[in-house]
């Protein structure tokens, strides 16, 4: 009978290798270069292009402010050499230092203008940048999965993901890799049994 046993055990994990590699040579795995594949999208040259146009639009309006900025300090600059003068009134002089304190205010606001416009114009444009590559990424990602559907395949990889960059490196699998349900029901084999509530 234990002879029997291990017999029947051998040609059980013979019949299980055998087909293990039926399966395996049934699989079609294939690779994708999502990166090359987003950066050769019509749609994404074309919000690419037209990103540079937007931030070279707002590289100008920065140019702008800090040009204003730089003639507020020259006019500064002025102010200060009248209140310092030696051959101008105590009167002008002092109406000199005030405009120069004023003046003072107007480069400190033209500084913080500038500030605020470079911190949100980066924040912005960050922000659409994402957002719209996220779904260019969808669309090729549905590209790719109607192609692995008509090659029959069994799990598309994308080679081009790396850790840290919020992309999954499978891109499509038919299921037959899920070992989800028999983890639930490993993980699960020594919970405690719900006790059954009393009959009222």
């Amino acid at each position: 009978m234990k002879r029997f046993n291990t017999l029947l055990a051998t040609l059980s994990a013979i019949f299980m290798a055998v087909t293990s590699l039926q399966a395996a040579e049934n699989d079609v795995i294939v690779t994708v270069m999502v990166d090359d594949a987003l950066g050769s999208y019509y749609k994404v040259q074309d919000f690419l292009a037209e990103m540079e146009k937007s931030e070279e639009e707002a590289r100008k309006k920065a140019a702008e402010i800090e040009a204003e900025g730089t003639a507020l300090v020259e006019q500064f600059q002025e102010l200060r050499e009248q209140a310092n003068s030696d051959i101008l009134m105590e009167e002008a002089k002092q109406e000199a230092t005030q405009d120069a304190q004023a003046k003072m205010q107007e480069i400190q606001a033209k500084e913080q203008e500038l500030r605020q416009f470079v911190g949100n114009t980066r924040q912005q444009f960050a922000s659409r940048r994402q957002q719209q590559l996220n779904l260019f990424y969808q669309e090729i990602a549905e590209v790719i999965a109607e192609i692995a559907a008509e090659r029959k395949a069994t799990l598309v990889i994308d080679i081009t993901a790396r850790a840290g960059d919020g992309r999954a490196p499978v891109l499509y699998t038919d299921g037959s890799y899920d070992i989800t349900p028999v983890v639930i029901e490993r993980i699960n084999v020594d919970a405690p049994v719900a006790e059954e509530a009393p009959a009222e």
